[in-house]
């Protein structure tokens, strides 16, 4: 009796090494894993084509405009060698959309043309044409 499940133990235990004890699904994860090493890719590509592996995705599926853009910001800070806060800087300015950049570009020009009119103390329509001159960039009517 003893023999027989020691017998019994052994060729279960064969066939869970045979497979190399993995599970169908930790098989399907290692063959992923596989082809991608195989294509060479690293980071977030690697981490997007195993999981389209996983799900049983063929080919690439296409980007979102948002995950493109964030695509083409990491790549910039990347090449531009960016850490900590430099590269949180520069990927909150990048990944902004276009509209607000120019908001936030002309409500700052605003800003700094009302400031040097204050730094002149003009008033009135003096200050006007200054500001609408400033705001123009470069044709400062100088009070």
């Amino acid at each position: 009796m003893l023999r027989c499940l020691l017998a019994v133990g052994l060729l279960l235990s064969a066939h869970a090494f045979g497979a190399g004890g993995l599970t169908p699904d930790q098989q399907h994860l290692r063959a992923c894993n596989t082809q991608a090493k195989q294509q060479g890719l690293s980071k977030r590509e690697r981490s997007r084509y195993i999981t389209d592996c996983l799900n049983g995705r063929k080919g690439k599926r296409p980007l979102t405009p948002i995950q493109a853009k964030n695509e083409a910001c990491t790549k910039e800070a990347d090449q531009r060698r960016l850490d900590g806060a430099a590269r949180r800087g520069f990927m909150g300015e990048c990944t902004k959309p276009d509209p607000v950049k120019h908001e936030t570009a002309e409500h700052t020009r605003e800003q700094n043309c009302n400031r040097r009119a204050d730094g002149r103390k003009l008033e009135g329509e003096d200050r006007r044409k200054f500001i609408d001159g400033c705001m123009d960039g470069g044709k400062v009517v100088d009070g």
